[in-house]
This record gives structure tokens, C-alpha cells and sequence, in this order.
């Protein structure tokens, strides 16, 4: 279970985001603040895996509080909120190391996705010793079709279902309705990308009879 702690200084956002974090498989919220003292406190005397931080809070903004928290040794993953977009913000959150970056307002399909791509992160770097190049790539790369994709098939929903099976397990056997659930996409689109990641070689389907009613496709990445 991945420890959480949220930096917010507005207690609704902070309550709302709580809630989703807590909903999300394999996370779980530690507390929350909104000053720089507690903040420091709270890294100092309890376990934090990431952080979600607003840019802005009283006092110091986000921006200065990651500086100093790095300048303090502290290394913990961060995810920085904000409802600015300047490059200057953007750059120096970056140079800080932060895992991603937020613009207020975002889509909380868009925290998932943040939260996503941290938990591989995370299993990359803490339960191995060495990691390969492929591997590192997938970090920092969308991965995508190298061929032209045909009508009706878009980059972001073909990387979501792609990033969805090879992140909860390579041997794991995929319904549409579990795909369907998993990333709130209708089952006929579900069909349709399967369709296409099969024929590209990707996945492999299987039909399994009902006794009643339709078959149901099964389907399994291509290791």
C-alpha cells in the first residue's frame, strides 16, 4: 500500500482528492496539509511514498517547498498540482523531479493516469536491482503503433488499454466488460481496439461458450 500525503491548502479540494486517492487500488491517504511546518513534520515523522502538491499555498508556494524539501535531502516521489501553466513552472518542477504535473482543472481520469504511471514507476525502481532499457522507456515514453492507425483508432485510449493490461499483470485474461469497467470506455470502442491490438499481433483472443446467451471474448497480451 502506497502511503500518500496531500499538500492543499483549500480543505474541500483536499477532502475530494482524499476520496478518490483512497478509492484507487493499492493507495492509501496518510493525512493532509496545508502549512509548510506541518509539512515538514509529517515527512519527518511518518512514512510518505508521493505527494500531491499545490503550487500555491500561504506562506511559500508549492514550487519553493519542493526546493526545499529536495535541499533538505528528502527524495520522495512528487505530483505537482496547479492551476497555472507557465513554462518557467513547469521547467522548475521538472528540474526538482517531479513524477508528473497537474493543471487545475484536470480530470480525475487524468490523477488516475498520474497514479498509474507512478505505481509502475514505483515496482521499477523498489523491487528490483536492475532495470533493463525497455523498461525505462516505458517510464518516460507513450508507447505507441509505429504504423499509421487506421480510421476511428486514437493514440490515447489505444495507450490506455495497452498501459492497463501490462500494468496489473502480463498474464492476466481480459474480458470486455473488465476493460470496459476499468476505463470507463464502452464496451462496443472496447471491441473495436481489440480488434485492431489482435490483429497488430499485440493480444490474442479466445471465444468461451456460454451455456446461454452469446460467447464471450477473452483476450491476453502476446509476451
Amino acid at each position: 500500500m502506497k502511503k500518500v500525503l496531500i499538500v492543499e491548502d483549500d480543505p474541500m479540494v483536499a477532502m475530494i482528492n482524499k476520496k478518490y486517492i483512497n478509492s484507487f487500488e493499492g493507495f492509501s491517504v496518510a493525512g493532509c496539509v496545508s502549512k509548510r511546518s506541518d509539512f515538514f513534520k509529517f515527512i519527518s515523522d511518518k512514512k510518505v511514498d508521493l505527494i500531491i502538491m499545490d503550487v500555491y499555498m500561504p506562506g511559500k508556494s508549492g514550487l519553493e517547498l519542493l526546493k526545499e524539501m529536495r535541499e533538505a535531502g528528502h527524495t520522495t516521489d512528487v505530483i505537482m498540482v496547479t492551476a497555472a501553466n507557465s513554462v518557467k513552472e513547469v521547467k522548475k518542477a521538472l528540474a526538482y523531479g517531479v513524477v508528473d504535473y497537474l493543471i487545475k482543472p484536470f480530470e480525475f481520469e487524468r490523477l488516475k493516469e498520474a497514479l498509474e504511471k507512478y505505481k509502475a514507476r514505483a515496482v521499477v525502481f523498489s523491487e528490483r536491482e536492475n532495470v533493463q532499457q525497455n523498461e525505462i522507456d516505458k517510464l518516460y515514453t507513450s508507447e505507441t503503433v509505429d504504423e499509421e492507425l487506421p480510421k476511428g483508432i486514437q493514440n490515447k485510449t489505444l495507450n490506455k488499454i495497452i498501459n492497463l493490461m501490462e500494468n496489473e499483470d502480463m498474464e492476466k485474461i481480459w474480458t470486455i466488460k473488465e476493460l470496459s469497467e476499468k476505463l470507463m470506455i464502452s464496451g462496443v470502442t472496447i471491441k473495436k481496439y481489440m480488434d485492431y491490438l489482435e490483429k497488430i499481433e499485440k493480444i490474442r483472443s479466445t471465444i468461451f461458450h456460454r451455456q446461454r446467451g452469446r460467447p464471450e471474448y477473452r483476450y491476453m497480451l502476446i509476451r
